[in-house]
This record gives C-alpha cells, structure tokens and sequence, in this order.
C-alpha cells in the first residue's frame, strides 16, 4: 500500500508540474519540471527520500512497460522505417547517447556532492568528539 501510495505522489507531482508549463509556457517538459521540484523538495528537507524510494523503485522495476506503446508504434509504422529508417535509427541513437552521458554525469556529480557532505559531516562529529 505504501508502494501504491509514493507512485501516486510521484504522478501528483509530475502532473501538477506539467499543469504549471502548460499555464506559464515554459518550453520544458512537465516531467522535467517535476523533477527539478521533487530534487529540490529533496534538498531542501521538506521531503524525505524515504517517502518516495519504494514507489521510485517499483517504478524503474517495471520500466520495460513504458515501452510497449513504442513498439505497437513500429508496428503500424513499418513504411515509415522502411523508407526512413535509417535516419530515424541515427536520430534515436543520438538522443539515446545524449541522455546516456546526462545522466552518468549527473549521477556522478550528485554522488560527488553526498560524498563531500557525508564528509563533512563526518569532520564535523570529530571536531565535537576531540572538543568534547
């Protein structure tokens, strides 16, 4: 239930993002939008990692869903890959490499950034143990 629930907040977030681009025209995806909110609800300490982690979970586990409309899309759309496939395929595959390589340097910088706090804070409790 608890599951059920974190998707659900996850999906109240994307969606009341998507509302706001679509109200101020903003030429950002609603998906993005909330992932910048839910990042920085995150940071900021209003939100806990842990009140979105299982449904994020369940999420990325059952990814390979999201997917099937693409593939019923190939099926009705053979002429068009017949005639430009490979253009679509180069096109596809760059997106594919561009958001491979965003995402790997995101991921390092945001493990870079938990390791320097995790870091700090870790002096910090030295320094009070030695003072103490």
């Amino acid at each position: 239930m608890q599951t059920l629930w974190q998707v659900g907040l996850l999906i109240v977030i994307w969606w009341l993002a998507d509302r706001a681009v679509n109200a101020v025209h903003l030429p950002l995806s609603g998906g993005v939008v909330g992932l910048f909110v839910l990042v920085a609800l995150l940071l900021s300490g209003k939100m806990r990692p842990a009140s979105v982690e299982r449904g994020a979970n369940w999420l990325l586990a059952n990814m390979l869903l999201f997917f099937i409309p693409l593939v019923v899309s190939v099926v009705q759309f053979t002429q068009l890959l017949k005639d430009q496939g490979l253009s679509l395929l180069l096109d596809i595959g760059l997106g594919f490499i561009c958001v491979l390589l965003a995402t790997a340097w995101t991921v390092e910088h945001v493990c870079r950034y938990e390791r320097q706090r995790r870091l700090a804070m870790l002096r910090r409790q030295r320094a009070a143990r030695r003072a103490a």
